[in-house]
């Protein structure tokens, strides 16, 4: 679990809030977000249990608008990110200097941003790769920033101003949708909305350049903050790959490797929203793979290397972690390799 994939607890506490409104069983929520409701909260969740949770609640509510419905109520919500646009003088301003710091709260989504020959401005949602995005996630992610623009243009807002451009298996009724959002609804096969050239550069209502400003500072920070944390996650799985092979990977001696404490050793671990084991878990899984792909050791030993006495527990790790057993994954591996070869010849 890197530290960029994980979801702000604001967010989450957010949708908490909304999911509670909406009659969701919430003793079935908090398991499957991996928090207990009688303990302070995380600073962080990890991002597919949020997409999970997300499974849970699109399955256990029928309402077709509900997507709609928690886009436009995480859109009203008091956030950084909301904050920044609305103090903007323009949205062209607000979402230009948004981007880079969306993933500060979605961690496996991104907002990507276009502007073609006429200047029509296009707002793209990305999922990350290797982690589980709920389909509901993505739409509500368009709402929620569309519902934000819309709402910072005010009164001067048109119809036209907006275009959400969704999948059709979101939309049960297309003019339903649209009077919702009061914008135009447009099936289709990406998750994204459209923003007029007008609307673009169009003075907002409200402009505040000293708050905008003051937010922008604020998210520097966490930017800064979240950087360092990188730094430090990646320093630790090195250490801990290390600390294998010496067959010592008390946490003891990781924090000798640091020159820090324990207890500053688990405070740091708490500041990325994981834990030790958690880390140690991935280390094992890059070390493994690691020495699958680029040696030709025994696999009963490359077990051993990356702390289990027993083959059989690291079988089943190893499947965990790839979904295959380590003989197929090293045979996969080396019949891309010849495959490449062969080709360069």
């Amino acid at each position: 679990m890197t530290p960029t994939a994980q979801v702000d607890i604001v967010l989450v506490q957010h949708l908490l809030n909304y999911w509670a409104e909406r009659g969701i069983n919430m003793d079935q929520i908090w398991p499957i977000l991996g928090i207990d409701s009688k303990s302070p909260l995380p600073r962080w969740v990890e991002t597919d249990r949020v997409a999970d949770a997300y499974d849970y609640v699109d399955r256990h509510l029928s309402d077709p608008m509900f997507p709609f419905d928690l886009g436009i109520y995480m859109a009203r919500r008091d956030m950084p990110l909301q904050r920044l646009l609305r103090y903007a003088s323009s949205l062209k301003k607000g979402i230009e200097a948004l981007v880079p710091y969306v993933y500060l709260n979605t961690g496996s989504l991104r907002y990507t941003l276009d502007v073609d020959a006429s200047d029509v401005v296009t707002i793209g949602v990305e999922r990350h790769p290797e982690r589980h995005v709920s389909p509901l996630q993505l739409c509500a992610a368009v709402i929620i920033m569309a519902g934000v623009c819309r709402d910072v243009l005010g009164a001067a807002y048109q119809t036209d101003d907006i275009t959400v451009r969704i999948p059709s298996d979101h939309i049960h009724d297309v003019n339903e949708v649209s009077d919702y959002l009061r914008m135009s609804v447009v099936a289709s096969s990406s998750y994204s909305f459209e923003i007029s050239a007008s609307a673009w550069v169009r003075i907002g209502p409200d402009p505040q350049t000293v708050m905008f400003r003051s937010v922008q500072r604020e998210l520097a920070r966490q930017d800064q903050r979240f950087r360092e944390h990188i730094v430090l996650y990646e320093e630790l799985k090195d250490i801990l790959q290390m600390c294998l092979m010496r067959r010592n990977v008390s946490q003891d001696g990781v924090a000798d490797q640091l020159g820090i404490s324990v207890r500053n050793l688990q405070r740091r671990l708490r500041a990325l929203g994981t834990t030790y084991q958690n880390l140690l878990d991935e280390a094992r899984q890059g070390l493994s793979m690691k020495l699958i792909c680029e040696g030709d050791l025994p696999l009963y030993e490359v077990a051993y290397m990356v702390g289990y006495t027993e083959p059989s527990a690291f079988y089943k790790a190893f499947r965990r972690w790839t979904g295959s057993t380590p003989g197929d994954y090293r045979q996969a591996y080396l019949s891309t390799i010849n495959a490449i070869s062969v080709e360069d010849e």
